[in-house]
């Protein structure tokens, strides 16, 4: 593209002016037939998608969600299985088989005996404590990955909602630069500006329709993981999206911060893993006691009398030669408890640090959207109108022309980034703080009309 705009630069400035306008003319066109690709895109196909939907949405259908609710449900059913007793053993034994026979009605004695491995008294008890622990722990790693969802389905949003303004405000540029290449050929014509001002407006009409195309690709991208998250195919159509506001938060962050440390997930489940630790620790302890044995069984002598058989055994865990391996598990688990414990101060460390970051993202966000809107974007448009009034009657040249409307462009951008990075500064804020905040956290911004 350009070299194809040089190429046309200079076959343009050795051209007559009729045949030159002519020759504007027609990449004028051709920008006009490829840009036409864009707009016939709005309205968005699909039906229209608002925030809150997309989140419901998310919770009920995302696949990692539904993968750990299914292996919570597993987890939750280990505890009972420590509660029984292992199964009981059977065993048949011949005794006194002659080897010069291979008749079993031969020997002398068959031996049927059952036994029963019974656990220490509390053993059972201990272990299902410990897996008990381990299903609270798994279902508080459900909250945490839904925050997780959440804040990505905002943020996802957010950048499909800004690649899609970005894309409507070039649009609309397109318009103001069409005016211009009118004002600039309707000049030169006239014989009042050279040529060159009207190649400036195609130049600029490429570089919009460059920006374009890099904005589509953007939103496609966007488009792509919001329905991934949601379990929809990749290249299902989204409608139109409910823009963003302008909020501001009113808690202070040490209230914020208060709120994190009652709500948030990842501190209770740093707070399980503290409890299981505990858990483990009983657990091990409770193996100092011995467990039993309890068995039966029938003698049967052809050549005899039968007779029964009983059996009773216990454990000795405190043997010399064993008790090492008590301790060191019971060292292992004090030394867990205490990892879980450093683990727990870490975690409460770097949940109040971010919201603190986020709550500083997402003052600093509403304060430079309030100054695009009320002040940077308004002034942008006057000098814009002003300069253009300037140019129809030769007080400036086409470049001030030019760079009023870039910089009024990147006024408008700006503003709807500033909005859109307030959104998600604020779902990092609600991931931080563990839970949405209530609408009365928030004064809502009268906003007559944006850029």
């Amino acid at each position: 593209m350009p070299g194809t705009i040089l190429l046309a630069i200079a076959v343009l400035l050795t051209a007559v002016p009729a045949w030159a306008e002519s020759t504007t003319a027609a990449p004028l066109r051709r920008l006009q037939e490829q840009l036409h690709a864009f707009e016939q895109r709005r309205p968005y196909d699909g039906p229209p998608l608002t925030l809150d939907a997309a989140l419901d949405e998310a919770l009920a259908k995302n696949p990692t969600l539904i993968a750990l609710r299914k292996q919570f449900e597993a987890a939750r059913l280990r505890p009972a299985q420590e509660r029984f007793l292992m199964p009981p053993t059977f065993e048949a034994q011949i005794w006194a088989w002659p080897i010069s026979s291979i008749n079993p009605a031969d020997t002398q004695m068959y031996m049927f005996t059952a036994g029963q491995d019974i656990p220490g008294r509390g053993k059972r008890r201990a272990r299902a404590a410990v897996l008990e622990k381990e299903a609270e722990v798994a279902e508080s790693e459900i909250a945490v990955r839904a925050r997780e969802v959440i804040d990505e389905v905002k943020r996802v949003y957010a950048e499909l909602f800004l690649a899609r303004t970005e894309i409507d405000i070039h649009l609309a540029t397109v318009d103001l630069l069409r005016q211009f290449a009118d004002i600039s050929t309707a000049k030169y014509s006239a014989g009042r500006i050279s040529q060159q001002d009207v190649l400036k407006a195609v130049v600029e009409l490429s570089k919009v329709h460059d920006d374009l195309v890099v904005m589509d690709q953007r939103a496609r991208i966007a488009e792509a993981q919001l329905n991934t998250l949601l379990d929809r195919p990749p290249d299902a159509p989204i409608g139109p999206l409910g823009a963003p506001h302008e909020r501001v938060v009113l808690p202070a962050s040490a209230e914020l911060q208060r709120m994190a440390l009652e709500r948030q997930p990842e501190l209770r489940t740093a707070a399980l893993r503290r409890e299981r630790a505990d858990a483990a620790l009983a657990a091990a302890q409770v193996e100092y006691k011995p467990d039993f044995f309890v068995g039966g069984g029938l003698m049967l002598m052809p050549r005899d009398r039968d007779a029964w058989t009983a059996t009773v055994g216990i454990s000795w865990p405190n043997a010399p030669w064993a008790r090492g391996r008590l301790d060191t598990r019971v060292a292992e688990a004090r030394a867990e408890i205490e990892a879980a414990t450093a683990q727990q101060r870490v975690v409460e460390n770097a949940i109040r640090l971010a919201v603190q970051e986020a709550y500083v993202r997402v003052q600093s966000a509403a304060q430079r959207a309030a100054l695009l809107r009320t002040s940077i974007v308004p002034q942008s448009e006057q000098t814009l109108e002003v300069s253009r009034v300037a140019y129809q009657t030769d007080r400036v040249d086409f470049l001030a022309l030019i760079d009023n409307q870039r910089v009024l462009l990147d006024a408008q951008l700006a503003y709807y980034e500033a909005v859109s990075d307030l959104e998600q500064a604020i779902a990092d804020l609600e991931r931080a703080v563990g839970t949405e905040l209530a609408r009365a956290m928030f004064a809502a911004v009268a906003v007559e009309e944006q850029p």
